[in-house]
């Protein structure tokens, strides 16, 4: 342009660049390929990369298997599986056979545990001590059987009393665990004492009282046939579960037969209530002295009066005066001390209970005042003789 400016009317000769378009496009569609090359091998790459690390895992694997025989080993290995079966069963066999001596071993245990608890109260100072039990095991059965023995021989001809001891004793071993493991059993206890025979009375009774002061069931049923015994039972110590001082709710049945069968109720009253027959006289002789008037609560109390505080007089003046040579009429008049007052309990008290002369005697009621006067005169000489004991009776009947 320079040139051309400089010579705007001469003609010059022009000289063009290189034209380079075809070269170019040939390097644009080399490089085009090289591209779509690097993307193809990249899609590969990942699973070329896994092809690769499972050929290298191969080769490593075939190599250590070349090394320990592995085909030689899993041989061998079938062959020993072969070899263990038969032995798994024989072991399987044995096993069993342990667990048999074992549940056999714990059974012996347990009974003879339960022979040392029976020995250790039958063999107490206020027990038995004469009698204990022995676990013997049959040598063919492997059974456990007890054998009762007295001073170390097997024992014959056991009482009643002494039956009814063991049977109570092995009772008391096989719950001891539920007590101690606070379980809190439901006792059934079915006549402890034969109605036969005594001698265990108190011992049995301490017994049952040392299970309530443990207060570690549930409930307790005690039945019995032993009136005697009946009466320790109203005097069992009721301690409640949450608090001791207060007491638990306890009930006294009996069981009524009839020509069509037998039903429970309510016990008996004077049964439940006066622990000897001492108690339920004096009772008697207390209520006729409170009474203003004769009813239909009482009249039976006033009808009966003469028998009662006859054999009551009788019993307590026994007792005073236990003499065997004195009769009946000699202890009532060291009793009494003064002649009247004898003399006018005394004529009430046997023509109240004999009829031998008076025919309507038994069939028509009496001066009830002086019957009441009598049961006041009673009670006033016996506080003045035992002013303690006329306290203790009237806290036995619950007038305190």
């Amino acid at each position: 342009m320079e040139q051309k400016n400089g010579k705007l009317f001469t003609e010059l000769e022009a000289t063009y660049p290189q034209d380079c378009s075809t070269a170019i496009k040939i390097i644009l569609g080399k490089i085009s390929k090289i591209r779509s090359e690097c993307i193809q091998q990249n899609d590969l790459l990942e699973n070329q990369q896994k092809e690769a690390k499972k050929a290298l895992r191969l080769n490593h694997i075939y190599h250590f298997l070349q090394d320990i025989n592995y085909t030689q080993q899993n041989t061998d290995i079938d062959l020993a599986f072969e070899a263990i079966a038969p032995l798994e069963i024989e072991l399987s066999a044995l096993q069993n056979r342990k667990t048999e001596i074992k549940s056999e071993e714990d059974k012996l245990k347990s009974e003879g545990e339960a022979c040392k608890r029976i020995n250790n109260i039958l063999n107490h100072d206020f027990g038995h001590q004469a009698l204990s039990l022995k676990a013997i095991e049959t040598p063919n059965t492997q059974n456990i059987h007890f054998e009762i023995q007295r001073n170390g021989a097997k024992a014959h001809n056991l009482s009643e009393g002494e039956q009814s001891l063991i049977s109570f004793c092995y009772f008391l071993a096989k719950i001891q665990d539920d007590l101690n493991q606070n379980k809190e059993p439901i006792l059934w206890i079915d006549d402890p004492i034969c109605s036969l025979d005594n001698n265990h009375i108190y011992f049995i009774y301490s017994l049952l009282e040392n299970i309530c002061l443990e207060n570690k069931y549930s409930q307790i049923f005690i039945s019995t046939h032993n009136l005697d015994f009946l009466k320790y039972l109203t005097q069992l110590t009721a301690m409640g579960k949450i608090d001791h001082r207060l007491k638990r709710e306890r009930a006294f049945y009996q069981v009524e037969k009839n020509f069509l069968g037998s039903k429970i109720k309510k016990m008996a009253y004077h049964l439940e209530q006066n622990s000897s027959e001492f108690t339920y006289l004096f009772e008697i002789i207390y209520q006729c002295s409170l009474a203003n008037e004769v009813n239909d609560d009482n009249h039976l109390y006033f009808y009966n009066f003469a028998n009662n505080a006859r054999k009551f007089l009788e019993i307590y003046t026994y007792y005073l005066f236990p003499n065997p040579i004195l009769k009946d009429r000699q202890r009532l008049q060291k009793f009494w001390g003064e002649r009247l007052p004898r003399i006018f309990s005394e004529r009430i008290n046997h023509d109240g209970s004999h009829a031998v002369t008076i025919l309507e005697g038994k069939l028509t009621l009496r001066d009830f005042s002086e019957i009441n006067a009598n049961a006041k005169l009673i009670l006033t000489k016996l506080n003045e003789c035992n002013p303690e004991q006329y306290n203790s009776l009237l806290e036995s009947i619950g007038a305190t």
